[in-house]
């Protein structure tokens, strides 16, 4: 083997090397927050966490609306931290459209989620929103949001929830964080190869 050959296959290794080490930190963006219209809360296998960061979100003043779009549900938020659900025949709510076009098989879940999200914000003629979702969530989501919404729909904030526990360093991940961050960047490797083919929303 040539010492060129050797010296790149040093080199590739190091930079593979590089990049599993910063693979978990990259995931776990978050931004700086003010209040907002609406807090949007996405689903995945520990929800309660995420569903608790986002009431003590609603509890500190930070919005006006709690949406799940995964269950199709909004909330307006009362006085004190008091939520009253909105029906989907609720009068404030604006005139939906009746044809909604299925979205793609592929769509993957995040991504109907923040479509869906989408959709309500429109309907209550919001401006803005934090969302919230896990550590390693993160990521994934602000790309997602990036493609769904145009840069003239509003201000958007990230929030991992804070009970949930995601280190960031790689030698302190136990297999389970692992398998979480390998199953982040599968998905988001997805999107962004389907993601040229799709409009800014599923309606």
């Amino acid at each position: 083997m040539s010492r060129k050959l050797l010296l790149a296959l040093i080199l590739i290794i190091l930079s593979l090397t590089g990049l599993i080490f910063s693979a978990p930190d990259y995931l776990l963006y978050s931004s700086l927050y003010k209040k907002a219209d609406a807090i949007v809360v996405l689903l995945g296998p520990d929800f309660k966490s995420r569903q608790k960061e986002a009431y003590d979100l609603v509890r500190e003043g930070m919005a006006d609306y709690l949406i799940i779009p995964a269950y199709n549900k909004t909330y307006r938020v009362l006085n004190k931290g008091a939520m009253q659900y909105l029906p989907a025949n609720f009068p404030e709510r604006k005139v939906m459209k009746k044809n909604i076009n299925v979205p793609p098989f592929f769509y993957e879940d995040t991504h109907l989620e923040i479509s869906e999200a989408k959709k309500e914000i429109s309907h209550y003629g919001l401006k803005s929103a934090i969302f919230v979702s896990s550590p390693y969530h993160m990521r994934r989501i602000r790309i997602i949001v990036a493609k769904v919404f145009d840069q003239n729909d509003g201000e958007f904030y990230f929030i991992p929830t804070h009970y949930e526990q995601a280190p960031s360093a790689f030698w302190e991940l136990s297999w389970v964080d692992w398998k979480k961050v390998g199953r982040e960047y599968g998905k988001i490797l997805w999107f962004l190869v389907y993601s040229p083919w799709t409009k800014r929303s599923c309606n």
